[in-house]
């Protein structure tokens, strides 16, 4: 926990000792999600070499069963498959207007997935407003949790006195480097710091020279940067938060153990079977046949080999029994455990696919019903979510631009979708009981639907099935040749004696 920028003075340790087991847990979860599990897991992959030491010639790999990275892409396809609606009340009003051109602009719902991948995998999302020097336009864009350092106030530590962004790089700082390389085809590169503090409304860049991994001093001027915003460019979306954290909880650290423990078992097994898949043969000596030109010895396969006793051994394969059915038992509780403590179930690999005990599809209702944990999951990341969102919004209408007013008084609501698919027929069949059988949609707009047209060709293709219709029933439509004569219906016949 950072309470001051002491930790920047010339002298210090970079990076600070207190952010070490914050920034080493992002690295391992970094190469969870590209699928280095064999290093991550390197001391329990240890497991499958000392139980089954004897099969060293056997050539296998670790069996990867990348779960969390599938858990980070569902999480952000909950949420943000389906694009947010992000109003601010009249859909025609320049507020909206406003909303759409930053969306636009900067691709704002890609940016927001990052973020999404970042809450869910690192426990942190950070948004980035910043004015785009090529376009002069605002742009919502997202920067690293690992280069994130929040400095928060002793007392209360939800209250963030500055974000510091930091990261290091390597530089030639004088002519004598620059000499050597140029002669020596080598240059002595120094590692820097580049710092960026920031406040509300603006930031302050330093450059420091790294040594042995301490300050050492402060390379040039500082340089005061404006913003042109009223708060921090920098917006934080946490995970699972409590009191006494700063940063969020990633979906990663809970199921360590248990994926860990899956894969190493799965790789005992496919060890096993890939060793006896070629298993062994035992029998008499009369069944080998020495090469004469190497003095080895082969089995001659094939051949007839009588047996003149029972006890005389017989030519066979050497089977052993491993008893796998405990293993795949074990790992099928392994499997419901991470289904439960994930809060994803087994659901999340199925949905939309066929129900395998009927062999039928499964309906809409049916996948939102087994999709429960994980949308409640999703639903709390949605929460923490979209005041971030609406705040990047509002901070990023300030920096102006062709069609865009400032939007920091003004009311933004943002509806995330759940991301799942629709079950047309079961919308139309709800519909149908609730208006009484009456028609919903027009067949210009049915049609422009379902085949995907313009209004024009949809008005056309109507056009033409009226047509057809005309000339399958001649006498419907309009085409009654009594319908336009002249002929006058009589009147109803007189009663009692009238004229």
């Amino acid at each position: 926990m950072l309470t001051d920028l002491n930790f920047l003075n010339p002298g210090q340790l970079w990076p600070p000792p207190a952010e070490n087991e914050r920034l080493n847990q992002y690295n391992l979860n970094r190469l969870i999600f590209e699928g280095k599990h064999d290093v991550v897991y390197a001391e329990q992959f240890k497991r499958i070499e000392r139980i089954i030491g004897n099969f060293q010639n056997v050539v296998s790999y670790a069996v990867i069963c990348n779960f969390q990275k599938l858990i980070s892409l569902k999480v952000a396809d909950l949420l943000l498959g389906e694009e947010p609606i992000i109003q601010t009340g009249d859909t025609k009003s320049n507020e909206q207007a406003a909303i759409k051109n930053i969306s636009d602009n900067g691709g704002v719902n890609n940016i927001s997935y990052q973020v999404a991948l970042d809450l869910s995998r690192y426990g942190d999302g950070l948004f980035y407003i910043y004015k785009d020097k090529d376009t002069g336009l605002g742009k919502i864009d997202v920067t690293q949790p690992s280069i994130w350092f929040p400095v928060v106030d002793p007392s209360n530590l939800k209250r963030i006195q500055y974000h510091v962004l930091a990261w290091t790089y390597n530089q030639v700082d004088d002519n004598i480097g620059l000499i050597n390389k140029i002669l020596n085809g080598k240059s002595q590169l120094n590692k820097h710091l580049k710092v960026q503090i920031h406040y509300r409304g603006n930031y302050e860049e330093r450059d420091y020279i790294l040594k042995e991994n301490k300050i050492v001093q402060q390379f040039g001027e500082s340089i005061v940067v404006q913003t042109g915003l009223d708060d921090f460019a920098i917006v934080p979306v946490a995970n699972v938060l409590t009191s006494d954290r700063i940063h969020g909880m990633d979906d990663y650290m809970d199921l360590d153990n248990i994926l860990s423990e899956i894969e190493v078992r799965l790789s005992q097994i496919a060890k096993i079977l890939d060793r006896h898949a070629d298993p062994s043969v035992q029998g008499p000596a009369s069944a080998l046949q020495q090469d004469p030109e190497t003095g080895e010895w082969h089995l001659k396969m094939g051949n007839y080999f009588s047996r003149d006793s029972n006890e005389d051994p017989p030519v066979e394969y050497l089977v052993w029994d491993a008893s796998l059915q405990a293993n795949f038992t074990m790992l099928e509780k392994l499997i419901n455990i991470l289904y439960t403590i994930s809060e994803m179930g087994p659901s999340i690999l199925s949905a939309g696919q066929l129900d395998h005990s009927s062999g039928t599809a499964i309906s809409g209702t049916a996948i939102k019903l087994r999709m429960v944990s994980p949308l409640a999951k999703v639903r709390r990341v949605a929460a923490r979510f979209k005041p971030a969102l609406i705040k990047s919004y509002k901070l990023c209408s300030q920096l102006g631009g062709e069609g865009i007013i400032n939007l920091s008084k003004t009311t933004i609501s943002v509806t995330f979708q759940d991301g799942l698919p629709k079950d047309d027929l079961e919308l139309a069949k709800i519909m149908q009981i609730r208006t009484g059988n009456k028609a919903t949609i027009s067949q210009i707009k049915a049609i422009q639907m379902l085949d995907d047209m313009t209004e024009e060709n949809a008005e056309k293709e109507l056009e033409a099935i009226r047509e057809d219709d005309n000339l399958a029933s001649p006498l419907s439509n309009g085409n009654n040749p009594f319908a336009n004569s002249n002929v006058i219906p009589p009147e109803d016949p007189p009663v009692n004696g009238e004229k």
